[in-house]
């Protein structure tokens, strides 16, 4: 009954004090508790957890079946003799442009550069070499809302008492999966108390995974990991 009293007292006060005020006042009050009302409003969304959209995209070929595949495939990375040959025969066609004076790379790649980039991967690369340590992780395939997404699964070496977490790292553009190759060994085998299952996928269009058939940009890559 004493917080009724106390509550009923407050509104009695509050009606006096507005009553008292004139028009002006009143409306200025009116538009500081909206103010404030709005600020408040605003804090509460940004501090609200954001989520990632879920849709039920099709990004494949032709119409949407019924029921989509789900199976996951080991993928090995391969170079043919036939493919390096062709390669090196169209790097030999290549045609360079003369670079604007002093410009450096302000106006793009600097082609007197590139030329060195290209004679590199033509008479020094090994392309043997690189394949065996691409495929020095497991590679798997997958269909995710259509369309084959390439991923690396490395699982971890546990050891008693530790505790296994799932991560996935996704690069930002341009990239690639082999950025982690250097990390992945760090977070598969520690002593530490936790150990990770890393998965490193590549992005649609880009790396073994295939590109979007349709216009769109909220291909879900997040799904299969779900």
């Amino acid at each position: 009954w004493s917080n009724s009293a106390t509550i009923l007292s407050i509104i009695s006060t509050v009606n006096e004090t507005l009553g008292n005020l004139d028009r002006s006042k009143l409306q200025l009050l009116a538009l500081s508790s909206a103010g404030v009302g709005a600020v408040l409003c605003y804090l509460t969304w940004r501090q609200s957890p954001k989520t990632i959209p879920v849709g039920d995209g099709w990004w494949g070929a032709g119409e949407k079946p019924l029921t989509e595949g789900k199976t996951i495939h080991r993928f090995v990375v391969t170079t043919s003799v036939e493919e390096i040959e062709d390669l090196q025969r169209r790097i030999d066609q290549t045609r360079f442009t003369i670079p604007l004076e002093d410009s450096r790379f302000n106006y793009g790649f600097n082609s007197n550069y590139l030329r060195r980039v290209v004679s590199y991967w033509r008479h020094q690369f090994d392309w043997e070499k690189q394949v065996k340590v691409i495929n020095q992780y497991p590679h798997f395939k997958t269909k995710i809302e259509g369309i084959d997404v390439h991923f690396v699964h490395v699982r971890p070496v546990q050891k008693a008492g530790q505790t296994v977490l799932p991560l996935m790292m996704v690069y930002g553009w341009p990239g690639s999966f082999y950025e982690f190759y250097r990390i992945i060994p760090l977070l598969t085998k520690t002593d530490s108390d936790v150990v990770f299952e890393v998965i490193c996928p590549s992005i649609p269009g880009y790396g073994y995974s295939e590109a979007p058939h349709k216009k769109g940009k909220s291909f879900n890559i997040y799904g299969t990991y779900g």
